[in-house]
């Protein structure tokens, strides 16, 4: 699961991309290092409140990053690790939008195929999402507003560091 912020929605962020984009490169390093540092914590609260069951936490809630460009904050999910052996990437559809417990789902076991029913672990359909839909929607305006603060914050001590 990706979430990207909009250059499309504010004039002020596009802006703030001319801006971070004419910047030197260490300073735009620097930038990116102290946006991750601040919006990853926010990050992981936010996905962390919406969960509610142990596998919607270990599928999205413990992969959740941040990852900083000098032109977009982009928010993750269920891209690393595994849970129980099986890749987070194979169970983030159903952790985050539900099954249906009467779907017939073939098993393979020992050389052998079985036909089960899917069962309630990953809980009724949800169109909208459960846990990184609504987190993303609620969270990236607070995002892109961190994300400004701390580049005008990081420009304004650049300069005071060269004016000193």
């Amino acid at each position: 699961m990706t979430g990207r912020i909009s250059l499309l929605v504010s004039r002020d962020l596009s802006t703030l991309i001319q801006a971070a984009q004419s910047l030197d490169r260490e300073v735009a390093a620097q930038n990116r290092r102290h946006t991750r540092a601040n919006v990853e914590p926010m990050w992981r609260e936010e996905i962390t409140h919406r969960t509610g069951t142990r596998l919607q936490t270990r599928v999205l809630v413990d992969t959740a990053r941040v990852s900083v460009t000098d032109t977009n904050v982009t928010l993750k999910s269920a891209h690393i690790s595994k849970v129980h052996g099986t890749p987070a990437d194979l169970l983030k559809g159903g952790a985050e939008f539900g099954a249906n417990e009467n779907k017939v789902i073939t098993v393979k076991r020992k050389g052998r195929t079985y036909r089960r029913r899917l069962g309630n672990a990953f809980g009724g359909p949800r169109r909208a999402g459960n846990v990184f839909h609504p987190a993303a929607y609620a969270f990236i305006p607070r995002a892109s507003s961190l994300w400004m603060q701390t580049t005008y914050r990081t420009v304004a001590e650049t300069f005071e560091k060269a004016g000193a």
